[in-house]
């Protein structure tokens, strides 16, 4: 049955949905990224590589390597909390040391404890940003997926072009890298394969070897 005709079955809306970055500032309540502040988000998606064999003029191919492609996300540039002061500490955060910084630093005048300059590291940028958590929601509120994006970090950062003419809002495009993605549909925590498609995956590869 058609999903208008049925109630219970209602399609997904672009619209509904939360973005969660919870390390994203930090330096208090009203300094910290706030989930209203984001207008889009794309969802995870993956690449299966192929490699093709040629043989008496035919092509064969044969899948290869599974690659997670990049996530973006637009958000409002606000004042407070301050949209570029967030998005310049996650940079900090991830091991950036600016060339002023670094110059004080050789010369013994840099920050308490500070002794060598560092460079951005993978440790540093994961605490950045934390859990990336993107929850798609029904008309009554209800989570009916959720998308956890492993090992996440900010590779881009767009901080917006100002114009005299334009009076729409100031936006902040980042783009995430991440290892690979899990999902968990309504009332489910993300994860990856579960029992009965595990158990099943091994009925059907034994069936196939018989």
């Amino acid at each position: 049955m058609a999903f208008w005709n049925l109630a219970s079955s209602e399609p997904r809306r672009a619209h509904r949905f939360l973005l969660n970055l919870p390390s994203l500032g930090g330096r208090s309540a009203d300094e910290s990224y706030q989930q209203y502040l984001c207008k889009t988000v794309t969802k995870p998606s993956y690449t299966l590589s192929e490699t093709e064999h040629k043989f008496l003029g035919n092509t064969y191919y044969y899948p290869g390597a599974v690659t997670w492609d990049a996530v973006t996300a637009q958000l409002v540039n606000a004042v407070k909390p301050d949209g570029n002061q967030l998005l310049l500490d996650a940079l900090y955060i991830a091991g950036y040391i600016n060339p002023d910084d670094q110059a004080a630093i050789f010369n013994g005048l840099g920050p308490a404890g500070t002794t060598f300059p560092g460079t951005p590291n993978k440790a540093d940028a994961l605490a950045a940003l934390g859990d990336v958590i993107i929850r798609e929601l029904d008309g009554s509120g209800d989570v009916v997926g959720t998308w956890k994006l492993m090992n996440p970090f900010i590779t881009n950062v767009k901080f917006g072009d100002l114009d005299y003419s334009s009076e729409e809002l100031l936006n902040i495009d980042i783009t995430f890298r991440y290892d690979f993605a899990l999902y968990g549909r309504k009332g489910a925590e993300p994860g990856g394969l579960t029992p009965e498609m595990a158990a099943q995956l091994a009925a059907d590869r034994a069936s196939r070897n018989d």
